[in-house]
């Protein structure tokens, strides 16, 4: 059924505890009320408390089950590893000393800009609030969820948790204008496609009751979005070059609620990789290389569909930035 795209829901988190990093505002918070509408257990996590506060208010006021459903914020700075393993710990003790059953990371945001024309500490910076806080928090996350119990107390009927990285559709085509924020995303990529690797060891250690395995299976997710509407969208269009929004005219944002709507669809069909609009698809598609593949009927088709694609769009993106040079010369200097 999995072949064809039909299943049973692979993300059941009714009665479950979902942590969403970067979850006061944008596609976070988005994600934790739509979480919250089906039964989840929320905890929120950003650096600002009055944000924190706001967002968790919305949070709790669209919960399934009012009675039921708990919901906890936590001020962090998820670019320092103290903070990210504080939080799983934090979070832990909340939940009755149980780690969370999902945790996904939104924190982060984009800082437009040529390459040689951002300072050092700007590129350092996108990479730690980018890359290195999901780092961290997947690092403090499993180290909490792959710790061995005894041999033979595990169970296979144990729901699987789940880590979702949030990255970007530039992780597959980047483009001319985010030389600061477009290598983040790759890494974040390549990270992921290390871990869904390596979670399987810990995955089939469980089926040998012989063996000290983690108390529940794993599963590997990263989202890749394309533009969206959130509230840093209106500082990075005042930073973005000319050139970039000429390249990625194709690109409609999309408001936060869609975004996180058809991510956790993808979530729900138990996809490894989710585009959230159809262009993204193609994009996927011809730079699949060895990451797995949700559908295999309809990955092939997009990857078939998407190189071909590419023929004609790289080196149209390519003659886009080109001919922008020979019109207007470099940025700032005249012609």
């Amino acid at each position: 059924m999995r072949l064809f795209g039909f299943g049973s829901n692979q993300l059941p988190v009714n009665g479950k505890t979902v942590l969403i990093t970067g979850g006061s505002e944008g596609m976070g918070r988005s994600a934790a009320i739509q979480l919250a509408k089906k039964g989840a257990n929320v905890v929120i996590v950003s650096r600002s408390r009055e944000k924190l506060a706001a967002a968790i208010a919305d949070i709790e006021s669209a919960a399934l089950n009012p009675d039921k459903q708990r919901f906890h914020y936590i001020s962090a700075d998820l670019t320092n590893t103290s903070d990210a393993e504080r939080i799983i710990e934090e979070t832990t003790q909340w939940n009755n000393g149980v780690p969370p059953d999902v945790v996904w990371c939104c924190a982060g945001f984009c800082h437009p800009g040529f390459f040689i024309d951002v300072p050092i500490r700007t590129l350092r910076a996108q990479m730690d609030t980018v890359y290195w806080t999901a780092a961290y928090t997947a690092h403090a996350t499993l180290r909490r969820w792959l710790a061995p119990v005894a041999p033979g107390s595990s169970s296979t009927a144990s729901s699987p948790r789940h880590l979702i990285f949030t990255a970007s559709i530039l992780s597959f085509w980047p483009l001319a204008g985010y030389g600061p924020y477009a290598p983040a995303k790759a890494a974040m990529r390549g990270l992921a496609d290390v871990l869904v690797q390596e979670i399987e060891m810990y995955n089939g250690a469980r089926r040998n009751k012989q063996n000290a395995a983690p108390a529940a299976d794993v599963k590997i997710h990263i989202v890749f979005p394309m533009g969206i509407l959130s509230p840093g969208f209106e500082n990075e269009q005042k930073l973005k070059p000319e050139v970039t929004k000429i390249v990625e005219g194709a690109d409609e944002p999309q408001t936060p609620d869609k975004v996180a709507e058809l991510a956790i669809k993808g979530l729900e069909r138990g996809d490894y990789q989710i585009v959230t609009a159809p262009l993204g698809h193609l994009m996927r598609g011809s730079a699949l290389g060895p990451s797995p593949r949700n559908n295999v009927l309809f990955d092939t088709v997009a990857a078939l569909l998407g190189s071909l694609a590419a023929l004609f769009a790289i080196p149209d993106l390519s003659g886009k930035v080109f001919k922008y040079g020979k019109k207007k010369g470099i940025p700032g200097t005249g012609k």
